[in-house]
């Protein structure tokens, strides 16, 4: 089911099915976020509890092996409606009998929505529920619509006055490097490269600023984000293709890197709640 808030200057709509926002609109009408279809299907999944996917696509769990599809159950689940007023909505995903099955935690995951003025808030809020520690990642994977008719490679992410961040190739195949390397950016910004990214899978960058903007080819920002210290990773991607017009700018708490083997979440470098600790990761994203 969809449910919408708004301000004079926003409307945004949401699905219960993932928590998935599905439109993002300005007042004049202007459809900030990529409507689905050919190249990506989705809009803007939230990530939990895995963000990218498992090297052999399972895991293990003391002894025991496990599946888990890519970036994990919450985007696959329909949510129930916890809040709602004019400008917020709260979703929430309880573990129940079937996601026990692939993932044997208990667990509460929501997902607030907030909007003011021209900006949207998203918090992502897991808490453990059961009697043991919970692994987890959480993560947001908004696409957004490229904005004007510009050639792909002038579309730039912003980080300010970095000269170069952490960046974690992704060798043909996979899975993601141990060892991040330095990246050049051009007066602090990152230009789309479909080639570099699509070669790559997607680009990881780490210790990046946690206050960026997408730009246009006028070098305008239409878009910014800012996010919580906890989300160390930020993915771009897009599908290699000049008509795909929508980037993706995603915050991640973690990111799998192994030697190919088979993860043992007991181990796994994630994010682990105790037994009632809750967690918050907040994303601000401002529209122009």
């Amino acid at each position: 089911m969809l449910y919408t808030i708004s301000t004079d200057k926003l409307s945004v709509t949401v699905d219960t099915f993932g928590a998935q926002v599905m439109s993002i609109k300005s007042a004049d009408g202007y459809e900030y976020l990529w409507q689905g279809g050919d190249w990506w299907p989705d809009r803007c999944p939230v990530l939990f509890p895995t963000c990218g996917n498992c090297p052999t696509r399972k895991y293990t769990y003391r002894g025991k092996e496990y599946k888990l599809p890519i970036h994990g159950i919450a985007m696959y689940r329909e949510f129930s409606l916890k809040e709602k007023s004019e400008d917020r909505l709260v979703f929430t995903l309880l573990s129940d009998e079937e996601t026990l099955a692939n993932y044997p935690f208990d667990f509460e995951f929501n997902v607030e929505y907030i909007v003011k003025e021209n900006e949207l808030f998203v918090n992502l809020l897991p808490k453990n529920t059961g009697d043991k520690v919970l692994p987890y990642m959480a993560g947001w994977h908004p696409g957004f619509n490229l904005r004007g008719d510009y050639t792909i490679g002038e579309y730039a992410v912003d980080f300010g006055t970095y000269e170069s961040l952490d960046w974690y190739p992704i060798p043909p195949g996979g899975p993601v490097s141990f060892a991040s390397r330095p990246h050049a950016l051009d007066n602090g910004k990152y230009y789309l490269n479909e080639e570099e990214i699509y070669a790559n899978d997607t680009m990881i960058f780490e210790n990046y600023p946690r206050t960026f903007s997408l730009l246009d080819g006028k070098g305008e920002a239409w878009i910014s984000m800012e996010v919580s210290d906890n989300l160390p990773f930020f993915c771009i991607w897009k599908e290699a293709s000049a008509e795909a017009r929508f980037v993706c700018l995603e915050p991640w708490s973690n990111i799998f890197n192994s030697d190919g083997r088979t993860e043992d979440f007991e181990k796994k470098n994630m994010q682990r709640l105790a037994p009632g600790e809750s967690a918050k990761y907040s994303y601000r994203v401002t529209f122009n």
